[in-house]
């Protein structure tokens, strides 16, 4: 296998990553079936089944998905992961002898083996799945996205009790190059409408890879349902996991915005000489303090600025007093969303 994702360590009893949906596709023509159309399923023995297999057929092209956590759990509460590997030997001899029955049912003569070999992966969808940390919500976790990338896709509905106000529910956006989707909802949500119950304020973290990074991970030739369906090739995609978070979203687009933030208020403090220096900051950019902990590193910086006499008591630092009271007020300031941050970044082994 082609990758450099072996070289991250990750600590296999902490990790909470793990498969979600396996997108695949056959891009080669099927030659004298061009008007071949099916549609197959397979589902799981829960009370409320979900797919596990789905195949289908269209104008000469086969495409489906493979779900590998409903083959063992009757919802996708949590990702297949690694303390569950053991499992996908089984998983995928089932998908390979399902996908090879309905191939067959449908190719008839021109079924070959070979048909199921050149089935490749096109997407793969690794998640964790968390509650939110103290008073952060999903809609505070969207948000924070939103924010530190320069292009999202935000999903937003009416807050139950409310006739005007809205909360975001998601949010979706590319990485680098393409190299990766980014996927971030409330997944308590998503349960709400289907009718699973959950606990609250439940957030998803979902990283797709797509073909750069499936190529760079198994190479062209090693893109197969055969091979994807391991233990091994589990273990690759949770240290890539922990990589992108790690390198790309944490250090190259949240630790920036952070700084950035942080300078925009302190500045805001500096420059204004209303005696209202920090309501007017809070009022005038309300919209990029992602957490409390933004205006609090603001705060020490501009006190620190002006303080020649720590002795003197006209000048303490009043920070913690400033965000307690800000907390006190409830005006919406996000709270815990670093902590929560955190927590996923510690699930990621």
């Amino acid at each position: 296998m082609a990758t450099t994702a072996t070289k991250v360590r990750l600590n296999r009893k902490r990790c909470q990553s793990g498969f979600d949906c396996i997108n695949f596709e056959y891009k080669i023509g099927l030659d004298g079936i061009k008007d071949l159309a099916f549609e197959k399923t397979k589902s799981n023995t829960a009370k409320k089944p979900k797919s596990i297999v789905e195949i289908k057929g269209n104008g000469g092209m086969i495409s489906g998905r493979v779900n590998p956590t409903h083959f063992i759990h009757a919802d996708n509460r949590k990702p297949l992961g690694i303390v569950e590997s053991i499992k996908l030997e089984m998983i995928r001899n089932d998908v390979l002898e399902y996908l090879k029955a309905s191939l067959q049912e449908q190719l008839k003569e021109t079924y070959s083996d070979e048909r199921i070999s050149k089935l490749r992966i096109t997407r793969i969808e690794i998640n964790i799945t968390l509650p939110c940390v103290g008073k952060a919500t999903p809609s505070d976790m969207t948000h924070l996205f939103d924010m530190v990338y320069d292009e999202t896709t935000v999903y937003r509905k009416r807050k139950k009790g409310s006739k005007c106000e809205k909360e975001n529910t998601g949010a979706g956006g590319y990485g680098r190059d393409h190299y990766y989707v980014l996927k971030l909802y409330d997944k308590s949500a998503d349960f709400e409408r289907q009718e699973i119950p959950l606990e609250n304020n439940i957030f998803r973290l979902e990283i797709a890879f797509i073909d750069k990074t499936l190529n760079a991970l198994f190479g062209e030739h090693g893109r197969t349902i055969e091979n994807v369906l391991s233990e091994e090739s589990l273990d690759i995609l949770c240290r890539e996991y922990k990589r992108v978070l790690e390198e790309e979203i944490i250090k190259q687009h949240v630790e920036p915005y952070l700084n950035n933030c942080v300078t925009t208020l302190h500045e805001s403090l500096t420059w204004s000489d209303s005696g209202k220096e920090i309501s007017d900051t809070v009022m005038r950019y309300k919209e990029i303090i992602v957490d409390l902990e933004c205006l609090r590193r603001a705060l020490h910086k501009w006190y620190s600025d002006r303080i020649e006499n720590p002795s003197d008591p006209t000048t303490k630092d009043h920070t913690d007093e400033i965000i307690y009271k800000y907390r006190k007020k409830e005006l919406g300031l996000p709270e815990d969303v670093l902590k929560t941050l955190k927590a996923f970044h510690t699930a990621a082994g």
